[in-house]
């Protein structure tokens, strides 16, 4: 990998703004020069622009083809396959590097967090999905035929109205359910300050991965009692550490306390690709909202993450 490298997240509006410049419909004139050198860099390997699994589902979610097969194209011209770890993945080894950090002891390296074809992307709970007869020879060879060149290409324009139908209900009826299931929890700690719905969020965290905890613990010979008795400071300081969710609370933290807006749809998975790109990318172009969230939570600074809300800011943050 060329040590200079810059890993760029582009969230699904800005990949669509860049696929409408390459075809000849800019949002803006400006993005057509921007869209042209953004490539160059790109075939340079001067910068790469990585995809989630998110990215290609909220693309099926499209119902005109052309749209869909205009945006396949870029995806796989411009990424290069190029992909984020699934979330599932990275957690494990933070948290492992997390628990050594604050017992003084021994820490694994940092997660794998980029790598080719659109199978690196695929986490443990899609992975049980593929046939149980599939060896790992052949889940092996699977992934090296994900690697190859028109290899997303080919999976994204491959006919299957049927399922792409049935998923994006599937999936918009998912994100209602975590929409409001989000403002309910919101509304219940809108009397407290930040602080507390900070360690609110830290609480929930500490009960959903307990068990990954205690693996963690485990490994260095420590107990869950052990990390418990951290107490409020030691553990507001633990997960601190873990940058994913680290990003996560202050984000979601950042949200609801929007008095003015409602918890959207797209919130959650917006959060969740953001809590990967915010700690591991050099630079992020989303919506105005989620730029001024990481700026006001001083996550950029914490992360050396430099925020656009357009592909022409971000020309200018390359060029500096």
């Amino acid at each position: 990998m060329v040590s200079n490298t810059r890993y760029i997240f582009l969230d699904q509006n800005h990949w669509i703004y860049l696929a409408r410049a390459v075809w000849g419909r800019p949002h803006k004139a400006a993005h057509t020069a921007a869209s042209e050198e953004l490539l160059r860099r790109v075939d340079r390997d001067e910068i790469r622009l990585p995809l989630s699994i998110i990215h290609l589902i909220e693309h099926m979610r499209a119902e005109e083809p052309g749209k869909r097969q205009r945006l396949a194209e870029v995806f796989e011209r411009f990424s290069r396959g190029w992909f984020f770890a699934a979330w599932s993945d990275i957690l494990p080894v933070e948290i492992a590097r997390a628990v050594g950090h604050t017992f003084g002891m021994a820490r694994p390296p940092p997660p794998t967090v980029f790598g080719r074809g659109f199978m690196f992307g695929v986490g443990p709970k899609a992975r049980e999905a593929f046939p149980q007869e599939w060896t790992e020879l052949k889940l092996g060879r699977f992934a090296w035929l994900a690697e190859q060149s028109g290899a997303l290409l080919d999976l994204l324009a491959f006919p299957n109205e049927l399922r792409r139908a049935r998923q994006k209900l599937e999936i918009s009826e998912v994100s209602r359910r975590n929409a409001e299931a989000a403002e309910a929890l919101r509304a219940a700690r809108k009397p407290y300050d930040k602080s507390l719905h900070r360690r609110a969020q830290y609480a929930r965290y500490t009960y959903d991965l307990q068990e990954r905890i205690a693996a963690a613990l485990a490994a260095l010979g420590k107990r869950f009692d052990d990390f418990i008795g951290l107490g409020v400071g030691g553990l507001t300081e633990f997960w601190a550490r873990v940058p994913s969710l680290d990003v996560d609370c202050e984000l979601t933290v950042y949200r609801d306390r929007q008095w003015s807006r409602s918890v959207h749809e797209n919130d959650v998975r917006d959060i969740g690709r953001l809590a990967i790109a915010v700690p591991y990318c050099n630079a992020v172009v989303v919506e105005r909202l989620w730029a001024r969230a990481i700026q006001e939570t001083r996550l950029d600074q914490k992360y050396g993450l430099a925020v656009s809300i357009d592909l022409m800011d971000l020309m200018e943050e390359l060029d500096r």
